[in-house]
């Protein structure tokens, strides 16, 4: 009895020991210790700057009314900051998907027209409500020298209650 107690013991040991090694050398490990997403998201910026991680900073906010005039009007670049899947469910027309979730790989993906729109407008929106994904990416925006980033505070509840047009599909 005591040889198969030892046993299980040993037997757990080397499976804890074995996962440990497959989750440090996995493309994207999962963390041993709990992250909140802020932290996450900070980690993802570090890998676009070389610089320490940003702190949450208030940006500007805009209500409906005047982020549906901008967005009539394409007189800023419009960001959803809101995972790809709801993204591709329904999203302000001509808005691009910069979402906090993914961010340093959409950063990426859209750095020529980002870099395009350095000095331009930028309207971030995410779910609305309690949703803080588009504070986070509008901050990040302002940290890597982007000087006219702000945010609409409705998101994409506001403006879909207020049954303006929307697009489906992913981003490019």
């Amino acid at each position: 009895m005591a040889r198969d107690l030892v046993l299980v013991v040993l037997l757990a040991v080397a499976s804890l020991g074995v996962g440990l090694a497959i989750n440090h050398y996995s493309s994207q490990p999962l963390p041993l210790v709990y992250q909140t997403p802020e932290q996450r998201f900070d980690a993802e910026l570090t890998t676009l700057v070389a610089a320490p991680p940003f702190k949450i900073a208030p940006a500007a906010t805009i209500g409906l009314p005047e982020f549906r005039t901008i967005v009539d009007a394409k007189r800023a670049l419009i960001l959803d900051a809101r995972p790809s899947l709801f993204f591709a469910a329904g999203h302000v027309p001509g808005a691009l998907n910069l979402s906090r979730q993914d961010f340093a790989r959409d950063y990426r993906r859209l750095t020529p027209t980002l870099k395009a729109a350095r000095d331009q407008p930028i309207v971030v929106y995410c779910a609305g409500g309690d949703c803080h994904d588009s504070r986070l990416v509008a901050n990040a925006l302002l940290t890597l020298g982007f000087s006219n980033v702000s945010v609409f505070t409705g998101g994409w509840e506001a403006w879909s209650a207020a049954k303006l047009p929307a697009t489906t599909g992913s981003a490019p």
